[in-house]
């Protein structure tokens, strides 16, 4: 039987992983390190509407009834299910009231639409309302209750203004951009913005572009209602909205409009698969899904761009005021590569959102530069919590590229009175990537840093499990703090195994610390 062929929606999401080992150097102890790294995958969502000739939402579809291509191409499904039963991806609808001269006629049914709407939705599920003119004005915050349009929307004002209709759908695209799960931006419009010529083709248009690409960034569709048939002309509108996925309807009666959406947002399907955007890259990715089942009309966005035909507005975008605007672009210029891009990303480093720095060092990370190595290890110094994390993973993921850096920022940390996040994270880091260039900077820091440094470095000594690091652990039995003793105990038993039998017992007859002498006990029980 034919298959009906569909235009999916593209939303960037999510990394896969593969594995690397290390081997030991020779004629130490055996030693496997097994390190999980990025790789530069992302997955693509499609949500795809599927309705029957009547219009009505088609809901019981299986797996087995779709196939992905690609430029023609068939891809395997990663992931798919009804949005409805769909509970890691609430929900969340915006709907733009024109509050124009043009559309006076309208403003007092969006109260009522709002409950409709609402009605049909999920628990989780939210929806908020907005006015726009010039400008673009919350009536209603993100809520689930269907009471509260009653209250907040009881008197919405007059309408009266121009139509500033892109730039509001621009502004709460970047609003949204936070939210979890996927979005949707409903707008009752009579289509006639003012600021936008009409003669331009939208994929022509720079500014259109761009809006486009922040749609599949947030995993944004947009639907249009427009009241009436009309006169004029909104080809710009209605052709953007085809662009990302959603539909044009018409008619006057608001509330019938907006639970029949309800209906079909929770209806819809959503399916995923995993690309490597560095297969044909910078180029128009075509997508179709083609269902088996008959007389069914399917619909989505046609496709888009991977990230190397975006470079220019990526970096512009890492440029801007806007702090969510800047952390997307890092992300996606993680999947870029290229000098220019890695400039730009280890610039983003300091930047003085801790978002932007944080996805940053991930990007950095998946496409595996090393020449970020400082600014990566400065960062483990960072006030933020999420970006020392990022920026340990990064290092981690680079190996033995970091180990020279990660030695120098052990090495501040000897003859000081107090530890530091960034030392004790390069100490850790290079307990787990180091090599024979980690002895003398983590020896020297557990003879002559404060306590917890002393005690972090001991363990780093065992974790990297070289016999050289055996002196200094001895060393450090003679330390007057418990903990270090402690640490130095477990790591000569991890390197030497039944060799440090002699050393552990003879430190039991002349330990007077009970928990030290508990810390020998317990390590001799492992070995034996």
């Amino acid at each position: 039987m034919p298959a009906t062929r569909l235009q999916a929606m593209a939303l960037l999401a999510g990394l896969l992983g593969t594995a690397a080992t290390a081997a030991p150097p020779p004629g130490q102890p055996l030693q496997e390190h097994v390190r999980v790294v990025d790789r530069p995958w992302q997955r693509v969502g499609l949500s795809v509407t599927v309705a029957d000739r009547r219009g009505r939402p088609v809901a019981d579809l299986s797996q087995g009834e779709f196939q992905l291509l690609e430029s023609g191409v068939p891809v395997e499904i990663a992931d798919f299910g009804l949005e409805g039963g769909r509970g890691d991806r609430p929900l969340s609808v915006a709907v733009l009231l024109d509050f124009s001269e043009s559309m006076r006629n309208q403003v007092r049914k969006v109260r009522e639409a709002a409950r409709s709407l609402l009605s049909q939705l999920r628990p989780g599920d939210e929806i908020l309302v907005a006015k726009f003119n010039d400008q673009l004005t919350v009536l209603q915050p993100f809520t689930g209750s269907v009471d509260d349009p009653d209250r907040t929307l009881e008197n919405v004002g007059r309408a009266r203004g121009g139509t500033a209709l892109f730039r509001a759908v621009e502004k709460t695209l970047k609003d949204v951009r936070d939210r979890p799960g996927r979005k949707v931006i409903l707008v009752v419009s009579d289509g006639l913005d003012n600021d936008i010529h009409r003669e331009e083709p939208i994929l022509q248009s720079l500014y259109m572009q761009d809006l486009l690409r922040l749609c599949v960034r947030t995993q944004t569709t947009v639907y249009a209602i427009r009241p009436g048939m009309g006169s004029t002309s909104w080809l710009p509108f209605e052709s953007f909205v085809d662009q990302t996925g959603g539909r044009l309807l018409y008619g006057g009666d608001l509330p019938s409009v907006f639970a029949r959406l309800g209906e079909e947002f929770l209806s819809q399907y959503y399916l995923a698969y995993d690309i490597d955007p560095k297969q044909g890259e910078g180029r128009w990715r075509r997508i179709q899904v083609e269902v088996t089942r008959p007389g069914v009309v399917v619909r989505s966005m046609r496709g888009y761009f991977t990230p190397r035909g975006q470079l220019e507005t990526l970096l512009r975008d890492l440029d801007d005021a806007d702090d969510g605007l800047r952390a997307d672009a890092a992300y996606d210029l993680g999947f870029t590569g290229g000098r220019r891009a890695v400039d730009a990303l280890r610039a983003a480093l300091s930047d003085r959102s801790p978002e932007v720095r944080r996805r940053s060092a991930e990007a950095l990370a998946r496409l595996g530069e090393p020449s970020a190595v400082p600014e990566l290890v400065d960062r483990l110094g960072d006030e933020e919590k999420p970006v020392r994390a990022a920026a340990a993973a990064a290092l981690e993921s680079l190996g033995t590229s970091s180990v020279g850096a990660l030695a120098d920022a052990v090495a501040d940390g000897t003859g000081r009175r107090r530890p530091s996040d960034r030392v004790l994270a390069a100490v850790t880091l290079l307990g787990r990537v180091g090599d024979e260039r980690a002895i003398d900077p983590l020896a020297g820091l557990l003879r002559d840093g404060p306590a917890e440094s002393r005690a972090a470095a001991a363990r780093a000594l065992g974790a990297l499990g070289l016999g050289h690091g055996i002196p200094p652990l001895r060393a450090a039995l003679l330390d007057r703090d418990a903990a270090v003793r402690i640490e130095a105990l477990r790591s000569i038993a991890a390197i030497n195994g039944a060799a440090a039998r002699p050393i552990l017992k003879d430190h039991l007859l002349r330990e007077p610390d009970a928990q030290v002498r508990a810390a020998a006990e317990a390590a001799l029980a492992g070995i034996e």
